[in-house]
């Protein structure tokens, strides 16, 4: 790449915005010419949705860019106008088939979704099969071909970009000779999870069907699998009758009750698996299909990788990447291409973004799900409190959805923050990208469960060391990298979703779960959240006519004890809020700032 001469006088260690896309321009370049597939490791705000179709734009290559929601396909689309670049979304069954969107009454929106939910039927096995599934025929193909697939059916070689889904490339169509981008990590997109009870009941009825398997239920499978004898007989019936262990949608068709499709799936599963040391089981497919048995409720989860070899090249977009997340969708030939080194991502987000960050409690925090119970509302809700007097102004709140609930059960939060957001809503949002003060209460963590499933899909056994805790879990070189991924990861995520416009953000983190390469701010307030007791102090002090009082005048008008009444204005003298003189065998007491006491508590951010 050539280099301007304004751009050798840049601070190297502090590169520009304009000079970050540029690296990211060629990091996408050099990513879609490579034969393996790239991911291009970029922080949030750089621009990497755009870049892409910029890319498409100056090279004339047909690109097809996979995201998770509506909006961001619209964002897509007005860029490929900007550039003049043909564009279409595909289709969904949910939006594009009138059965299924409500079009023809919400009683066939419920038959129809009720069918591809909790029966897994594909869209064409609903539509090809509607008299044996509903005694009629769908509404939304009398007398002519279902919208759905006739938006699917199109010349893909005219559209210069194609928006849709991560699902959307199991369909050979929509990525075939054509250039692939994957706009973040698609999570749970390639995952099919399946209860202990639908395996049960499934893997029942089909070993009822193939009698030639040496197995009556699922027990008998998970007692005797270990047998040499047995086991060997049923993969050698799977090789001869079914070697590629396709789905069976017939049996749900012809109504068998409480078959699934993916029967022959999970019987091959729990038959050919391997015990991985922590008790959870895992089987590689042949197709590179990966299943794993969760021995603490029994269910399966099935890893389907995307089938990219029919395109082009391939390239994944992410802010926050957990590398190895990354490499279960894509393979183990993945290469890892960060546009920025640690250090110029630092100066990036502090110097030329803007962003500071400042750190509020060196505690995890850890705020999602069961994890939850550890959300301390009193003391955040006066830290949130404390924020907004140190800048003039309410912040904005990212946090798990549980921890919100507990803050609402406590408190108005509108007396504290300005909005509200959740963890799972920020990725590819610009809700907050004008908000000058925000703030992250704790960090995620879907709990060790969630550690050890993901390492299992990569056939790792890992478990906690045992007595580590909060800041300090440790679950071995692998199982540290998919705990970071969620949770100081997904922290960065939320706080550079502040001041995306350019104009800058200071960003409070109520959490000590951060990328070591991020400059932050340490700045652990000292907060004093109000009881009761003390609460009802302050307000009938507040509302005093006068500027001194004594003791017992506070305690006639409160529901605590004297001793309670002494040892709260105490603290209040302490904290500098009154003061007090010594006039016979007690005190009087006078008001020196109570105009400036917070409603929730006090919170020093600049104690020794």
């Amino acid at each position: 790449m050539d280099v301007t001469e304004s751009e050798e006088s840049e601070d190297p260690s502090q590169p520009s915005i304009k000079r970050a896309r540029e690296c990211l321009s060629s990091a996408i370049a050099n990513g879609f010419s490579n034969s393996s597939p790239v991911l291009v490791d970029a922080l949030p705000a750089m621009g990497k949705s755009r870049g892409v179709i910029e890319w498409a734009a100056s090279t004339g290559n047909p690109l097809t860019v996979l995201t998770a929601r509506h909006e961001l396909y619209n964002q897509y689309t007005g860029w490929c106008d900007e550039l003049n670049l043909t564009s279409r979304i595909l289709p969904s069954f949910y939006d594009d088939c009138p059965s299924a969107n409500g079009t023809h009454g919400e009683k066939w929106e419920k038959r129809i979704t009720q069918i591809y939910n909790q029966r897994d039927l594909l869209p064409g096995e609903i539509h090809d099969n509607a008299h044996e599934l509903f005694d009629e025929e769908l509404p939304c193909q009398k007398g002519h071909d279902c919208l759905y697939f006739t938006r699917r059916d199109f010349d893909h070689t005219k559209y210069d970009v194609l928006i849709g889904h991560y699902s959307h490339c199991y369909s050979p169509q929509n990525i075939e000779d054509r250039y692939v981008a994957i706009d973040e990590f698609p999570q749970g997109s390639f995952l099919s999870e399946y209860s202990a009870e639908t395996v049960a009941e499934s893997v029942g009825k089909y070993l009822n069907q193939k009698n030639e398997l040496p197995f009556n239920y699922l027990k008998d499978i998970e007692e005797n699998r270990r047998d040499p004898g047995k086991k060997e007989s049923g993969l050698k019936w799977f090789t001869e009758h079914n070697p590629e262990i396709e789905r069976d949608s017939l049996n749900i068709i012809e109504n068998t009750r409480g078959y699934h499709p993916e029967a022959p799936t999970m019987t091959y599963a729990i038959l050919a698996a391997e015990d991985l040391d922590n008790r959870w089981e895992y089987t590689d497919f042949p197709d590179e299909r990966v299943v794993i048995n969760d021995p603490n409720d029994k269910s399966l989860t099935l890893l389907r990788q995307p089938p990219f070899s029919e395109a082009t090249s391939v390239i994944a977009l992410d802010g926050t990447p957990t590398i190895e997340k990354w490499k279960l969708m894509l393979g183990n030939d993945l290469e890892h291409s960060p546009v920025l080194s640690d250090n110029k991502k630092r100066a990036y987000v502090r110097k030329t973004l803007g962003i500071q960050i400042i750190q509020t409690t060196n505690a995890a925090n850890h705020y999602s799900g069961k994890s939850a119970i550890s959300v301390t509302p009193e003391r955040d809700i006066a830290l949130f409190e404390g924020i907004e007097s140190r800048e003039n102004q309410k912040p904005a709140l990212i946090v798990s959805r549980a921890a919100e609930e507990n803050y609402r059960e406590q408190e108005d939060l509108s007396d504290v923050v300005d909005e509200v957001e959740h963890y799972g809503n920020i990725k590819g949002s610009n809700k907050f990208s004008d908000a000058r003060v925000g703030v992250i209460s704790g960090s995620p963590h879907y709990g060790d469960n969630y550690i050890k499933k993901w390492s299992a899909l990569a056939g790792k056994s890992v478990s906690r060391v045992e007595r580590t805790k909060g800041m300090g879990q440790d679950f071995g070189t692998f199982g540290n990298q998919i705990l970071h991924g969620m949770r100081e990861n997904a922290v960065l995520q939320a706080a550079m979703r502040f001041g995306r416009d350019g104009d800058g953000a200071t960003v409070y983190v109520n959490t000590g779960a951060i990328p070591s390469w991020v400059q932050i701010d340490e700045h652990i307030p000292s907060i004093r959240s109000w009881d009761n007791g003390i609460y009802e102090i302050i307000n009938v002090i507040k509302h005093l006519e006068k500027n001194n009082w004594r003791t017992v005048e506070i305690t006639e008008e409160v529901s605590i004890s004297e001793q309670q009444v002494r040892i709260h204005l105490k603290s209040l003298d302490k904290l500098g809020y009154i003061t007090k003189e010594t006039e016979g065998r007690g005190y009087t007491w006078y008001n020196d700032c109570m105009s400036d006491i917070g409603t929730y508590g006090n919170v020093d951010f600049d104690h020794s």
